[in-house]
This record gives structure tokens, C-alpha cells and sequence, in this order.
């Protein structure tokens, strides 16, 4: 049963932080700074301590308020927000690696492919350089400097990054010359 869960955890996609997170974490600073000042009017309610409460302040300021235009927009901008954040919740966790075709469980970031596959195109003949202009999902784009027949080795260095890129789960590999500067 072990073994099951194990291949399922495995097979599944590395993904990255999700967006909520940051807004979790402002969230909970925000709620820690109302408990703590929740505590300290506590504390000086009880007389454990001298000073001056500040919630009875703050809630008297707020009662007695009236459907004003400033209320509303305020009320409006907040609804919004909530919304928004409740949208951003439900959207899923974005993928940031590749899986290879061959391999179940080798997952790649496209920064790893991309490596991959300009060492390869690097060691193609004529080529002097290379160099990733681009790394992503979907595409990865090379850059490589040459020597002499420029053709030749722009077809030696594309086959030589695409196969390597491929067996990693490269997409789209786009090989150019670079320009000179």
C-alpha cells in the first residue's frame, strides 16, 4: 500500500509556490498585530498594567457611522479585493518543471534544460559558443557563435541541442547565430 502512495507522490508535478501564499503570510502579521493589541487592552482592563485602552476607542469612532459616499466606496473596494483573493485562491499551483518522455519520475527545471542542451550545441563542430538567450517551458531559445561555415554548424548545434533537450522534455528548441556586437 506503501509502494502506491509512494509512485503517486512521485509521478506527481513539482509545482511552485502558490500566488496565496505572500498573502497569507500578510494576512497573519495582520491578525498577530490585532491579538497582540487585543492582549495589551487586556492587560490594562484587568490593571495589571496603567495606559489607555484602544479598541473601546477605535469601535466608538466607528459607531454611529452612516451610508456615506465614502462608506460605500470603501465597502465596494473591499468586496472587490475579497473577490480577487478568493480567485487567486482557486487558481491552480503553476507548474515550473518538464517531465521527460522516457522517465516517469525525472521532472526538469528549464533552467536545467536548457543547460543540457547548450552543452550540447556548444559541442557541436564550428561552433565557438553557445550561449541560452531563453529558457522556459514551453520554449528554449540558444545562441551560438560560429566559425567558418556558419549553416553547417547551425544544423550541427540545432540537432545536437534538440536531441539532448528532447530527452529532458524540451518543448521547442530554437538555435540562432548570435549577432555580433
Amino acid at each position: 500500500m506503501s509502494t502506491t502512495r509512494t509512485k503517486r507522490a512521485l509521478s506527481r508535478p513539482p509545482v511552485g509556490l502558490h500566488r496565496t501564499v505572500p498573502i497569507g503570510i500578510v494576512l497573519a502579521l495582520v491578525l498577530i498585530l490585532l491579538a497582540v493589541v487585543a492582549v495589551r487592552d487586556l492587560v490594562i482592563d484587568q490593571r495589571w498594567a496603567t495606559g489607555q485602552t484602544w479598541l473601546p476607542d477605535l469601535l466608538a469612532g466607528l459607531d454611529g457611522t452612516t451610508p456615506t459616499t465614502g462608506v460605500l466606496v470603501a465597502a465596494s473596494v473591499a468586496g472587490v479585493v475579497g473577490l480577487l483573493l478568493v480567485l487567486v485562491g482557486l487558481t491552480p499551483v503553476p507548474r515550473r518543471h518538464t517531465r521527460a518522455p522516457d522517465a516517469d519520475q525525472l521532472w526538469s527545471s528549464p533552467a536545467a534544460v536548457a543547460a543540457v542542451a547548450r552543452a550540447a550545441a556548444d559541442r557541436a563542430p564550428g561552433v565557438l559558443s553557445a550561449r541560452t538567450a531563453r529558457a522556459g517551458r514551453r520554449r528554449i531559445v540558444l545562441e551560438i557563435a560560429t566559425r567558418g561555415d556558419e549553416g553547417a554548424a547551425l544544423a550541427a548545434s540545432r540537432e545536437a541541442a534538440t536531441t539532448a533537450g528532447n530527452a529532458l522534455g524540451a518543448r521547442r528548441i530554437d538555435v540562432r547565430t548570435a549577432e555580433e556586437e
